[in-house]
């Protein structure tokens, strides 16, 4: 695993420099027709050994992965791209630009980073090195809070380490009477999730703030006051002792701040619970997405810390049958 990893970061700097280059080429041919960059190639011809290669560097589904970047290089939307890939041509640049992406997913970069964008629910966010990349079982846990919250008239909404903006931006992509505002510790993660705002026309109902949460630091000067009636976070949640069994994607190329919970996953999580305390309305509900271990010990803490402050409402299960969302209710 170490060999392997090593590998990894030292193709990182060459795959991120190719990244850079091609998504700086002009190049939109896809059908082959009008192309000034020389010969023209079959993809199918393109891809072949390509498939190979992924599986050896420990890359699964590589159909898909192909799709999305052929897709990414023609500049085509992924269901227009046929299965087949017939009849599909790349010019010399866009060889150039398929076999540098593929070379930078052998070296396990993630998909959503060498493509620089990623769909989340019904928007398209853009994407950053460093900053994290919100997993499917994300879009679930944003599903539910809409779905409870669909019927109410005005929200003002807190979100706690919002990342590149996913939840909260599809929160209010899907209820315009939601008002949010997020905190986040990296500043790079910070920055991409006020543009993500403007390019989604969101920024109006939305504010993010760089704020490191800490004990009697709750929230930065400007919110220390302010008191919301939901708050959402999916604060960092895998154990310390367990980063060992990650996948290379996240060691290497994922900001690890975003994920290390702790020597139980809950570190960052009971600084939420102090957090809610202090800014929810009562009434108002704090929904956390947390490991499949989570919820009871959440549950267990709620009644022996938080009695008479925080009430447990529910846990629910994700799409593989786990235990991962709950709901908190402040007194």
């Amino acid at each position: 695993m170490f060999k392997y990893l090593t590998r990894s970061v030292r193709l990182t700097s060459r795959a991120l420099t190719h990244y850079n280059y091609a998504t700086s080429s002009g190049s939109t041919s896809g059908s082959g027709k009008n192309s000034t960059s020389g010969q023209l190639v079959a993809v199918t011809k393109a891809m072949e050994g390509w498939s190979q290669k992924l599986q050896d560097a420990g890359v699964s589904d590589t159909e898909f992965n192909l799709k999305c970047i052929v897709s990414h290089v023609l500049k085509r939307k992924f269901n227009t791209v046929p299965d087949n890939f017939s009849q599909l041509q790349f010019d010399q640049k866009q060889l150039a630009d398929f076999e540098r992406f593929l070379e930078a997913r052998c070296a396990r970069m993630p998909l959503q980073h060498i493509i620089g964008e990623w769909d989340f629910l019904d928007i398209t966010l853009k994407t950053a090195p460093t900053v994290f990349i919100p997993r499917p079982e994300t879009e679930e846990f944003v599903r539910l809070v809409i779905e409870n919250y669909k019927d109410v008239k005005h929200v003002n909404m807190l979100e706690v380490g919002c990342g590149s903006g996913a939840m909260s931006l599809s929160m209010l992509h899907a209820l315009p009477q939601v008002e949010a505002t997020a905190i986040e510790r990296s500043k790079a993660a910070t920055v991409l999730a006020a543009e993500n705002a403007k390019l989604l026309g969101l920024q109006d109902r939305f504010q993010v703030h760089n704020h490191t949460m800490e004990e009697d630091q709750y929230m930065p000067a400007p919110l220390k006051d302010k008191k919301y009636d939901l708050i959402i976070s999916n604060p960092p949640y895998v154990k310390t002792e367990e980063f060992q069994f990650l996948h290379p994607e996240v060691v290497v190329y994922e900001n690890l701040n975003a994920l290390d919970g702790g020597s139980d996953g809950l570190r960052v999580a009971r600084l939420v619970f102090d957090l809610a305390c202090r800014h929810l309305h009562s009434g108002g509900k704090l929904w956390l997405e947390l490991g499949n271990e989570h919820p009871p010990l959440v549950k267990t803490i709620m009644h022996l810390k938080y009695e008479g402050r925080l009430n447990f409402v529910g846990s629910y299960y994700d799409q593989y049958k786990r235990e991962r969302f709950v709901q908190i209710e402040k007194v």
